[in-house]
């Protein structure tokens, strides 16, 4: 079976299906778009027209990265990405959330800072809701043993794309420098754990890309 996964080159959300398609063992193409450019396929396949999408080879479309995550595990158990414990379960539901929170908040703080206007208490609150989604991150990393879990879960997929891509916009400049974003060394057990998982094969091949599109000009 062949998937075709619909994504955007910079997307951490689409990032985390390739991800888990690799650790899965599921094979898939990729289609990249750009949901705000005229050419766009996005409504074609997502009522919401946002990526990504994910495709099966029966032609079912599945959108929503949370929702696919759900629908992978669902249709492919083998490996999992969830414990089977219910309490570990929930843990890393609890990461993924965080992760995922933490990356749309960052999202909207990078877009409402390329507006002619930007409201400076409004961009107070998001940067506070960063670092704290960050904080607390770290601190349900550093209670962690890394010799317990060296295989990624939904939650560590989650953290550590967002994570990326934070680094990555910004020494691409496709992001403005943003203190919040910065998170290397200033959380420890979260430095850590992204050193190992990094190396791991998924993370290594769904590397971000940059896009070409000018996100300044979409917000003017």
């Amino acid at each position: 079976m062949t998937f075709t996964l619909i994504n955007a080159r910079l997307s951490p959300f689409g990032r985390k299906i390739a991800i888990a398609l690799i650790e899965k063992g599921l094979d898939f193409t990729v289609v990249y778009d750009v949901p705000w450019g005229e050419s766009t396929i996005t409504p074609e396949y997502s009522p919401l027209e946002q990526l990504p999408i994910l495709i099966s080879a029966d032609g079912e479309k599945v959108y929503d990265s949370t929702f696919i995550l759900e629908w992978l595990e669902a249709r492919h158990p083998d490996p999992a990405l969830l414990p089977a414990d219910a309490d570990a379960r929930l843990e890393a539901k609890k990461r993924q959330m965080l992760g995922e929170r933490v990356m749309e908040i960052a999202q909207a703080l990078i877009f409402e800072t390329l507006r002619p206007a930007p409201s400076q208490p409004w961009i107070d609150r998001q940067t506070r809701k960063i670092l704290s989604g960050l904080s607390e991150l770290d601190r349900i990393y550093a209670s962690e043993t890394k010799e317990n879990r060296m295989t990624p879960d939904v939650g560590d997929i989650a953290v550590f794309t967002a994570l990326d891509v934070f680094e990555f916009a910004a020494e691409q400049g496709f992001s403005p420098p943003i203190d919040a974003l910065v998170w290397r060394e200033r959380y420890p057990a979260l430095t850590q754990y992204f050193a190992l998982m990094a190396s791991r094969p998924s993370f290594l091949q769904t590397r971000p890309q940059l896009m070409d599109v000018n996100l300044a000009a979409t917000v003017a």
